[in-house]
């Protein structure tokens, strides 16, 4: 009996050492996939185009490298107005032949969140190597001058956040059509 309790017990430590820290965990057997890969058109030059929303993204965030196979490296932290001026100097150089990038509002960085999975809360077949941190959208907190919206790519929750937070950033850019979601027009709001 001894040597069976023994047996059980190397096995689960070869098991919990086996697995990495803090790998993604997906719930298959109960949850439908909501971002699954078919929906994407995965690009040689480290962009995605979702065929649902024609948002075109990057793959990697902003720090990290794509090696033509997967994002390598870290992902760069920035103050919201630093993620702004990150976003002009990659216009700047036109990643992708492109040079309208720009933060996603918090319902179009939402629609990449992998509904079944957490940790990161992302498909990490189109997302490779995504951290399970906090990533800036371009919206700003309304009356609130000094806060922006993040999403936590750990649990996928959206919430304002003071803008000197430190977050990562996923770039994007509207398909041929235009903006896939605008914001309502807030201006006659009273306060």
């Amino acid at each position: 009996m001894r040597i069976i309790i023994q047996s059980i017990a190397v096995s689960l430590a070869v098991i919990l050492l086996a697995a990495p820290a803090g790998a993604q965990t997906c719930r298959t057997d109960s949850i439908a996939e909501s971002t699954p890969t078919s929906r994407y058109i995965l690009s040689e030059n480290g962009t995605v185009t979702d065929k649902e929303t024609m948002i075109t993204w990057m793959r990697c965030a902003l720090g990290q490298k794509w090696d033509g196979n997967t994002c390598t490296g870290k992902a760069s932290q920035y103050t919201w107005q630093k993620a702004v001026e990150a976003v002009s100097k990659v216009n700047k150089d036109k990643f992708g032949g492109v040079n309208t990038w720009r933060l996603p509002y918090v319902p179009e960085l939402a629609s990449i969140i992998e509904r079944q999975c957490f940790n990161p809360r992302v498909n990490l077949v189109v997302f490779p190597a995504t951290p399970s941190i906090a990533f800036w959208t371009g919206m700003e907190r309304m009356r609130h001058p000094q806060m922006a919206y993040i999403i936590d790519f750990g649990e996928g929750e959206a919430k304002p956040s003071d803008k000197s937070y430190a977050g990562s950033i996923r770039l994007m850019h509207d398909g041929p059509d235009g903006p896939w979601w605008t914001p309502p027009d807030m201006s006659s709001m009273s306060n």
